[in-house]
């Protein structure tokens, strides 16, 4: 399970990054894909948002601002 909302991972990768992270839906699922600078999808999706979380927070950059997100709504 993941701390953060779709829209404040976006806005991570996107702040961050050169990077965009669009959700798409199916059927019987959602999506999410990390987007390149070129408009490329960048590697597999992800089905969970804590994947997309986990992924993401490598960056240093955006790890903290995933933190500053989080000690600001608290």
């Amino acid at each position: 399970m993941t701390t953060f909302t779709f829209d404040q991972l976006q806005a991570a990768v996107q702040d961050c990054t050169g990077y965009d992270l669009v959700q798409r839906f199916g059927d019987d699922y959602d999506e999410y894909v990390l987007i390149d600078p070129y408009g490329d999808e960048d590697g597999d999706p992800f089905y969970e948002l804590a994947d997309v979380e986990d992924f993401i927070r490598n960056n240093d950059d955006v790890d903290a601002y995933l933190y500053k997100v989080l000690t600001q709504s608290n």
